[in-house]
């Protein structure tokens, strides 16, 4: 069985179409076969684009991007930043790069491929991810760890991540490497975690 983080899904593809607003922001967005949530828009990574903060000219990372909702609606709040999305999953970074076209985002990017080496010594202001708990907790800390170092000082990292697949054990983590790290929102069986360098 291949899973949304598969390099190159072989599962047909069958793109559909979503629509949504989050933060009074229209989005319509294209979904497929073998991508993470497809055919809506999943709770998670609504709560976390509903509660995060950048600042207007923020370098921003959307680590693990998928179709590009996260990296879609930072880049329409604060059009004077600059978003870079990073995703594994060749088929959701190309949906993306279309989502991209079709909600008229200039100011950001997208990029394919393992984040640790796809993105060099890139440094940012912010980084915000829906991760992919489900590979284990050993790549869900390395991910952590990886943009703890790439942020700037006061540099911010939001997560979100279920309260059932360790929410509280990533909150820990979080606070044995960043200056400041505590829990944002708790809705819906999710947590939004934010660290501060």
């Amino acid at each position: 069985m291949q899973h949304y983080f598969s390099t190159d899904p072989q599962v047909p593809s069958k793109p559909v179409l979503v629509t949504a607003t989050v933060r009074g922001i229209r989005l319509r967005l294209w979904t497929d076969r073998g991508v993470f949530s497809r055919g809506k828009l999943d709770a998670g990574s609504k709560l976390l684009a509903a509660t995060f903060d950048i600042g207007d000219r923020d370098r921003v990372l959307d680590w693990g991007a998928g179709y590009g909702v996260l990296g879609i609606v930072a880049a329409k709040l604060q059009p004077a930043c600059t978003v870079t999305m990073v995703e594994v999953n060749e088929r959701a970074a190309e949906l993306a790069r279309r989502n991209l076209a079709d909600n008229g985002v200039h100011n950001a990017e997208v990029v394919t491929g393992p984040a640790a080496e796809v993105l060099g010594d890139s440094q940012f202001d912010t980084v915000i991810s829906n991760p992919p708990v489900s590979r284990g907790r050993k790549v869900v800390e390395e991910m952590i760890a990886d943009a703890h170092m790439r942020l700037t000082p006061g540099g911010r990292l939001w997560l979100v991540i279920r309260t059932k697949q360790g929410a509280r054990r990533y909150l820990t983590y979080m606070q044995q490497l960043f200056e400041e790290a505590d829990t944002a929102t708790i809705k819906g069986g999710y947590r939004i975690l934010v660290g501060r360098k």
